[in-house]
Parts: structure tokens; C-alpha cells; sequence
């Protein structure tokens, strides 16, 4: 699918979600309105519902996401606080050290069209700072994924609408598969990272160890790294853009060799690649 055909297709979403956000606002005063297998309607307060719960210990996550913000924060304690609509299902079950959590719409062909500020429907899972999560696995259609202050040996992230922002994280191997979407990794530190991101920004701040691997097929990629450049080999290339390393212009490719573990490899179609050593 050519660049001009997705922004025609992209135009004619946004122009259909401002009509209906339209027809919402006048209906209810609000702007946006949901959709399911019974037709269109404006939510009220009555919709929305939140509820927490306390939880057993656990060092593993899955969840299987719908349509749902998702966020993975610290705290003193185990619990899970869910907000969605009446027509959401939202499950949840500790077993066996995981926590499994599964987010649907009870309804079929179900959607939200409209623009913000609105309530969406939310995911927040808490987790003691001192714990060390074994496995994380994300498998979300649509919503944002936040995660802060955590530990973990293992993430296995599936994204297909949203973006995803990760905060102060002590990471083993993390695998992230975005599809549309921007990505920021702040104050991150990983042992081996594996990034596929079709369309969305990438920004990474941090220490990358091991083998790293970032694909990108259309947006920019920032690496600000506290790497040494003097240990990291490197093979970096971007097909449409720029590439910049430490505020040098490195034309198109660009490599290192390096005889240890840590190696990073760059791989852009459409976008700027800047990388910034120390």
C-alpha cells in the first residue's frame, strides 16, 4: 500500500470520527459515542465503571487486551484497578505466580469513535518495587501501554494500535512488536532488546547490553545511549533519511566492529536515525 493511499485512507477516518464525535456531542454533550452490534449510542456516566482489587502475589503477567489502556506501575502492594464501559468484560485470575488478565467487549463489531478529553477504558496493575517479574506478555488491538519502575527477566510486547511509553526499567530481554504507534524508552536498561515498529517514532534513552535489533518501516529513531562507543559494535542504515551519529553526519550506513556482546543492528525504510555514545 503506497504512502498516498494510507493518507487518504487515515483522512476519511479522522473526517468519519469528527462527524460522529459531532453527532455525540450534540446528542449528549459528549464528544465521542460507541458502537456495538445494537447500533450507535452516547455513554453517560452510568457506562463507565472503575473497580479495584486486591491480589494474591504474583511474578508473572498475562494479558490479552481489547481495547484498553493498559499500565504497569509501582506501588506497596499487589492489586489491579479496572475502568470500562458496561458493555466491556473485563476477567481476571492468580494462578500458579501469574497473573492473567483478558479485556473484551461483550458486544460484537464493538467500537469508540471520537476525540478527547474523554474516560478510556483502563488496565492498572500495581507491583511492590522490590519484585522481580520473571515474564511479561502483552497481547493488545488497541490502547497505550505505560511501564514504570519495574524489573523484569522477560517482556514479550504484541501492539497494534497505541502507543507504548516505558519509564525507569530494569529489563532482561524485552521483545516489542508495534505496529502503529510511537514507542519511548526512558531511563532504560535491557540485556538484549528485539524492537519491530511499522509505523511510529522510536525514542530510546538509556544503556543498551547484549544484541539489539530495532526494525522500522516508516517514522525517526533517537538512540540517546550512556554506551561507550568504544564498546559497542554497530551496523545502522536507513533507506529514506538521515543518519547521524554523535552530531555527525554519517550519510545513509554506518558500522563498528566490535568483538564483545554488545552489538546493535538499525534497520530503517522511511526515517531520520540519530545515535548519540559516550
Amino acid at each position: 500500500m503506497t504512502t498516498t493511499r494510507l493518507k487518504i485512507i487515515a483522512g476519511c477516518m479522522i473526517a468519519i470520527g469528527l462527524v460522529f464525535a459531532i453527532i455525540g456531542f450534540a446528542s449528549g454533550g459528549q464528544w465521542y459515542i460507541l458502537k456495538d452490534n445494537t447500533g450507535f449510542y452516547v455513554p453517560n456516566e452510568k457506562t463507565f465503571v472503575s473497580q479495584s482489587y486486591e491480589l494474591d502475589k504474583f511474578t508473572k503477567i498475562n494479558i490479552s487486551n481489547e481495547h484498553s489502556d493498559i499500565e504497569i506501575l509501582p506501588s506497596d502492594r499487589f492489586s489491579l484497578e479496572i475502568s470500562a464501559f458496561e458493555t466491556s468484560d473485563v476477567t481476571y485470575v492468580v494462578k500458579a505466580d501469574t497473573l492473567t488478565v483478558k479485556s473484551r467487549n461483550k458486544n460484537e463489531n464493538a467500537m469508540t469513535i471520537g476525540l478527547g478529553p474523554f474516560k478510556s477504558p483502563s488496565i492498572k496493575i500495581y507491583v511492590p518495587k522490590d519484585v522481580l517479574l520473571s515474564n511479561i506478555t502483552v497481547d493488545s488491538s488497541f490502547g497505550d501501554v505505560n511501564l514504570q519502575q519495574l524489573n523484569y527477566e522477560q517482556l514479550n510486547l504484541d501492539v497494534r494500535h497505541g502507543d507504548i511509553s516505558f519509564n525507569n526499567i530494569e529489563a532482561g530481554y524485552t521483545e516489542i512488536n508495534n505496529a502503529f504507534g510511537d514507542l519511548t524508552l526512558h531511563q532504560f536498561s535491557s540485556d538484549s532488546l528485539v524492537i519491530e515498529s511499522e509505523h511510529g517514532d522510536i525514542d530510546v534513552t538509556g544503556e543498551l547490553n547484549g544484541k539489539t535489533t530495532i526494525s522500522s518501516s516508516f517514522g525517526d529513531v533517537g538512540l540517546r545511549l550512556l554506551n561507550k562507543k568504544s564498546d559497542l559494535g554497530f551496523v545502522l542504515s536507513t533507506f529514506f533519511g538521515d543518519l547521524t551519529v554523535n552530531d555527525k553526519d554519517s550519510g545513509t550506513k554506518l558500522s563498528q566492529l566490535h568483538e564483545g556482546n554488545n552489538q546493535l543492528e538499525v534497520s530503517l525504510s522511511h526515517g531520520d536515525l540519530e545515535l548519540s555514545l559516550k
